[in-house]
């Protein structure tokens, strides 16, 4: 009898543990972009070619290091959308259509905050 309750207080430590990893992980990938897109949106407003690039180029280098990682434990369908968008305002940003990047970005952060909320551990995300 106390065999098997260690063992579940071992295994529920566990992933609480590695929760926290994964957490911690993505507020950290996640959270990068998304202070990106926050600088990104001044430019948008500004039109500022130059720095739109270099900032979408930095989106584009962070999630490329960063997805497969992201992928072992968020939905994967959830991490295409989230690709989906960036690819879509990296274009929109190189035909220079300020209006529908900004409607692109502001879609995608609203992804990445859901999938950051989602993936808290909390009674609302458990029941």
């Amino acid at each position: 009898m106390r065999k098997e309750i260690l063992i579940c207080v071992i295994v529920v430590i566990l992933i609480v543990v590695l929760n926290a990893v994964t957490e911690k992980n993505t507020e950290n990938v996640l959270g990068k972009i998304s202070s990106v897109f926050s600088e990104m949106h001044e430019d948008l407003n500004q039109e500022n070619d130059e720095k739109l690039k270099e900032k979408i180029n930095e989106v584009i280098e962070i999630w490329e290091e960063e997805s497969d990682k992201l992928s072992f434990y968020i939905e994967h369908e959830e991490l295409e959308k989230v690709e989906m968008y960036i690819w879509e305002i990296n274009s929109n940003i190189e035909t220079k259509e300020y209006s529908m990047a900004m409607q692109s970005l502001d879609t995608c952060d609203f992804i990445i905050n859901h999938i950051m909320d989602k993936n808290k551990l909390e009674l609302k995300n458990i029941f």
